[in-house]
C-alpha cells in the first residue's frame, strides 16, 4: 500500500461527487444511493490506512507469506497461539504436533528471527490500532496511558497575567494556581465462547470472524460507555423507569464506574441541556454552541455528536441541502454533512433515540426523539490502565474454547466540578427524526 493508493481513493471520491453534480437529479433515492457509495469508499480508504500502519519497513503488509497461515498477521497468530496453549494444557501434545509446527513456522516467517516473541510484543498494539480505527467517539479525546490506578494528571488553572515591559527592570510574575484531574480505571470483561474442533483448518476458518467480532464489539462498548456511562442503577439515563444491575446483558456496561458525556448535561448541570421540542435545524446546532460559550469557539476543539436519525434528518436542512446554498458541498450532491458552522459532526450508533425528556426509557420511549451533543473535547480525558487483554481457556466438558477479553479504562472531565462545567451541552427532544 502506497500514498498513491490513498490518493487514488480520494480522487475516486471526488469523481463520484463531480459525476453526481453533472448527471444526477436531486432525488432522495439518488441521494441515499450516493451516500452508501461514498460510505463504502471512505471505508476503503480507512482499510488502506490500516494496511499502511501495519506495513513493514519495505512497505509490504507484515503477514505470513506462505503455508496454511498465509495472509495472517501477528494478531491472528496471537489468537491461534492462545487457543493452542489452552488446548495443550488440557489435551497434551498428542495429536496437535502438526499444528504446533506450522504455527511456529508462521511466526518465524512473519518476522525472521523473532518467532514467538513477536506476537507477545505486538499483538495488543495491532488489535488496539484496529479498534481505534473503528471508534468514532472515543478517538475524539486525548488518550492517556495510566501508569498507576488511580492516576493524577497535573493541571494548570487560570491564565498568565501580562504587564508592560521596561528595560533593565524585572517584571511581575504570575502565581499560577494548579490542580489535578484524577482518572480511575474500571474493568470491562467479555467472554466469547464457541464450539471448535481442535484442528488447524477449523482454527484458520474461525479466526477472521473472531477477530471481526472482537474489534467491532470493543469499539462499540468503548464508545457506549464514553457517551452513556452512568453509575446510577435506578432511573439510569439509559434505563429510565427501571433498576438495572451489573449482570444485565446489554445494560451492565453503563455501570462501569464513571459517568459519561451525556450524564453531565442531563444530570450534573441541567442548565447545559435544552428541550428543543422542534425539528432539527442549523439553529439547533448554533444554540448548542451558545450553551458552550467560550468552549464552543474553536472549531479544532468543539464537535457535535448525534444519533443516526438526527444526522440523516440534518442532511435535509435547507441551509445545507441545496446547491444554491453550498454549491458542490451541498448534501444533495455529497450525501455527507461533515461540518456545520465549521465544527465537525460525528455520528455514533451508540447515541440512542431518547424520550422527550432526553433520557432513554427502559420500557420503550413514549416518543422517539433525537439528540445533539456539543462537546469541547479538550476538556475530557480518556485513560487506559490496560488495553485489550486476550486470554483463552478450553472447556473440555463442553468442547468449547472460551476467549476472555478485558480492558481497564477511565474517563472524566477536566474541571473537577461537573455541576458547574459548561464545556458540554445537549439539545434533546429533536422531533421528526424517527
Amino acid at each position: 500500500m502506497t500514498t498513491q493508493d490513498v490518493e487514488s481513493v480520494k480522487k475516486e471520491i471526488a469523481e463520484v461527487s463531480a459525476f453526481v453534480k453533472e448527471k444526477v437529479e436531486p432525488l432522495r433515492e439518488e441521494r441515499d444511493r450516493l451516500q452508501k457509495a461514498i460510505t463504502d469508499l471512505v471505508a476503503t480508504e480507512r482499510d488502506l490506512k490500516r494496511q499502511h500502519i501495519l506495513a513493514d519497513s519495505a512497505g509490504e503488509p507484515a503477514t505470513v507469506k506462505s503455508g496454511p497461515y498465509e495472509g495472517q498477521d501477528a494478531l491472528d497468530l496471537a489468537i491461534s497461539r492462545s487457543l493452542f496453549a489452552s488446548a495443550r494444557l488440557n489435551v497434551g501434545s498428542a495429536g496437535i504436533g502438526a499444528w504446533e509446527t506450522n504455527l511456529k513456522a508462521a511466526m518465524d516467517s512473519i518476522t525472521a528471527g523473532t518467532g514467538d516473541e513477536l506476537v507477545a510484543s505486538s499483538e495488543a498494539n495491532l488489535l488496539w490500532r484496529d479498534v481505534n480505527l473503528e471508534t468514532r467517539v472515543a478517538s475524539l479525546f486525548s488518550r492517556i496511558e495510566m501508569p498507576t490506578n488511580p492516576f493524577d494528571i497535573p493541571l494548570q488553572v487560570g491564565d498568565v497575567t501580562w504587564f508592560p515591559g521596561t528595560e533593565n527592570v524585572s517584571s511581575k510574575s504570575t502565581a499560577l494556581s494548579t490542580g489535578r484531574q484524577t482518572l480511575t480505571a474500571y474493568e470491562l470483561v467479555a467472554e466469547v465462547p464457541w464450539s471448535l474442533a481442535l484442528d488447524e483448518d477449523s482454527v484458520i476458518a474461525m479466526l477472521p470472524e473472531v477477530r471481526r467480532t472482537l474489534i467491532r464489539n470493543a469499539a462499540e462498548v468503548i464508545d457506549d460507555v464514553v457517551l452513556n456511562g452512568d453509575r446510577t442503577t435506578t432511573n439510569n439515563i439509559n434505563g429510565d423507569g427501571a433498576t438495572i444491575a451489573a449482570t444485565d446483558p446489554g445494560k451492565a456496561q453503563w455501570l462501569v464506574g464513571f459517568d459519561g458525556l451525556l450524564h453531565l448535561p442531563l444530570v450534573d448541570n441541567t442548565a447545559q441541556s435544552n428541550n428543543l421540542n422542534g425539528a432539527v435545524s442549523a439553529g439547533a446546532y448554533n444554540q448548542g454552541l451558545r450553551l458552550l460559550g467560550k468552549y464552543g469557539v474553536r472549531t479544532s476543539e468543539s464537535v457535535f455528536i448525534t444519533d443516526v436519525n438526527t444526522f440523516l434528518s440534518s442532511l435535509g436542512m435547507v441551509e445545507v441541502e441545496t446547491v444554491d446554498k453550498l454549491g458542490p458541498a451541498a448534501t444533495i450532491l455529497s450525501g455527507q454533512l461533515g461540518v456545520i458552522y465549521g465544527h465537525p459532526i460525528v455520528v455514533s450508533e451508540q447515541m440512542r433515540l431518547a424520550d422527550t425528556d432526553g433520557k432513554v426509557t427502559d420500557a420503550g420511549n413514549g416518543t422517539n426523539t433525537g439528540r445533539i451533543l456539543a462537546v469541547n473535547r479538550s476538556q475530557w480525558r480518556l485513560g487506559f490502565r490496560r488495553a485489550l487483554l486476550i486470554e483463552t481457556e478450553r472447556d473440555i466438558q463442553k468442547r468449547q474454547n472460551i476467549m476472555v477479553v478485558s480492558m481497564r479504562l477511565g474517563f472524566d472531565e477536566r474541571s473537577g466540578s461537573r455541576s458547574t462545567a459548561t464545556h458540554t451541552a445537549l439539545q434533546y427532544n429533536v422531533t421528526g427524526v424517527a
